[in-house]
């Protein structure tokens, strides 16, 4: 039995209050009647992510937030001495410790936490006090790949995020040309993986392939502008970044590239949008 995870599991007995599910193993895991369907017979298969409810393993047909070894952004529900239950999205509340808090967690406020068993209890448990930017080996990615992105905090270097629910990431300050706030989720693009293991990431593609996303931002720009944005490639990176969230790099890529198709006209202060024909 996959202990935290979503799974297929066949039904290998009935009774009046549920349906017991079992693994080609014969392990077996309890689905209460509110999830099973009335037509459910011995035998059927059924997609269930399994967890632990007084010692037992139990099913439900509910998606968690997180599952094991996944980040996920949760509410606190309730706050102990001895820990905390977070909204795990299923009918059970994930439990995070007192000593896995990095910081004390309060009701009703949001965190960002990870899912894992802890090795001398057994138990699914949820932790805040996660290692930011650890190496990894062997990732699944590839350089420009598009991912998505929980933003877990701002550090020396730049912002912290979580990276497709599973691995940490590094936004560099001179990479984020927008505003970003704790918590929420941006799509961005893998930038590199270092030798060392470490993944950094930039919120905008990077070279000329993915040089026709910035091109529309600027005409969408233009169009809303009365077709005159007062921005050329004389303008500073600061300002670029203030009024369009891109690099002055992609800018100038963009701008050239619109330029050459007589899209638009760049003069001293300021690029114009150039009517069909002129």
């Amino acid at each position: 039995m996959n202990l935290g995870k979503t799974q297929i599991l066949k039904i290998a007995e009935k009774n009046y209050s549920g349906l017991f599910l079992e693994d080609e193993a014969g392990e077996r895991a309890f689905l209460p009647k509110i999830f099973a369907s009335e037509d459910a017979e011995i035998g059927d298969e059924m997609e269930v992510f399994v967890y632990q409810d007084d010692d037992k393993l139990k099913a439900t047909t509910e998606k968690p937030l997180a599952e094991i070894g996944e980040y996920a952004v949760m509410t606190c529900v309730q706050s102990l001495p001895s820990g905390a239950f977070m909204d795990w999205g299923i009918i059970k509340d994930l439990f995070v410790p007192y000593k896995q808090q990095r910081a004390k967690i309060v009701e009703a406020k949001r965190y960002l936490v990870h899912v894992y068993i802890d090795e001398f209890l057994g138990l699914i448990t949820g932790t805040t006090r996660f290692k930011k930017n650890p190496s990894y080996e062997n990732l699944p990615f590839e350089k420009g790949e598009k991912v998505n992105l929980i933003i877990a905090g701002e550090s020396e270097l730049g912002w912290n995020v979580v990276i497709n629910k599973k691995y940490i990431g590094l936004i560099y300050t001179s990479d984020v040309y927008k505003k970003l706030f704790p918590l929420s989720e941006e799509t961005g693009f893998i930038k590199s993986i270092r030798e060392d293991g470490k993944i950094d990431v930039t919120l905008q593609p990077e070279g000329y392939d993915n040089i026709d996303e910035f091109q529309k931002i600027i005409l969408d720009k233009l169009e809303v502008n009365y077709g005159l944005i007062y921005l050329s490639d004389k303008s500073t990176p600061e300002e670029i970044k203030d009024e369009l969230q891109m690099s002055k790099k992609n800018f100038k890529k963009a701008i050239g590239g619109l330029y050459r198709d007589k899209k638009i006209e760049i003069l001293e202060d300021k690029i114009r949008l150039l009517e069909d024909g002129e």
